[in-house]
């Protein structure tokens, strides 16, 4: 089965997207459909089926967007919080990459994996997180291999 002719991958990224920085949350399936004139069905299968190298993935049960690097579909240790919303990061990675796809300083709110303490950081869009910000990013994975398993990394 293939993606109906009224969603395009340029399309349907845009529409993520648009939703994601401006509510917070990725459109499901029915958000996808009326956009579209689609059912929930065939808006699932656009998402399964879009072919924008892996920004965007489906969740393996549901169909609807699980990930739309950097953003997270699902709560993890990673709160990003603007002016006017707040989102999930997939990981300490991607939530130093909110800020400049929103284009705004946001505060990040995580949790140390090794102590557990609260961590509360401002990133800038354009210079990071300020040079006397506590803490340290560790990847457990090497980046390469990021993908062989993105819900564990």
């Amino acid at each position: 089965m293939s993606k109906p002719a009224s969603i395009t991958p340029d399309a349907l990224r845009v529409f993520v997207y648009d939703t994601l920085i401006e509510t917070g949350r990725p459109p499901d399936a029915r958000d996808i459909g009326a956009h579209f004139g689609v059912t929930a069905n065939d808006a699932r299968q656009a998402v399964r089926e879009v072919s924008i190298g892996k920004t965007l993935l489906a969740h393996p049960e549901t169909g609807d967007i699980w990930m739309a690097g950097p953003f997270s579909a699902t709560p993890t240790s990673y709160r990003v919080a603007g002016r006017r919303t707040s989102w999930w990061a997939n990981c300490a990675w991607d939530m130093l990459g909110i800020p400049v796809i929103v284009g705004e300083t946001v505060e990040v709110q995580a949790t140390c994996t090794d102590c557990g303490a609260p961590l509360r950081i401002t990133v800038d869009p354009r210079t990071g997180p300020a040079p006397d910000a506590e803490g340290i990013v560790h990847f457990l994975v090497p980046a390469k291999r990021w993908y062989d398993d993105i819900g564990f990394t």
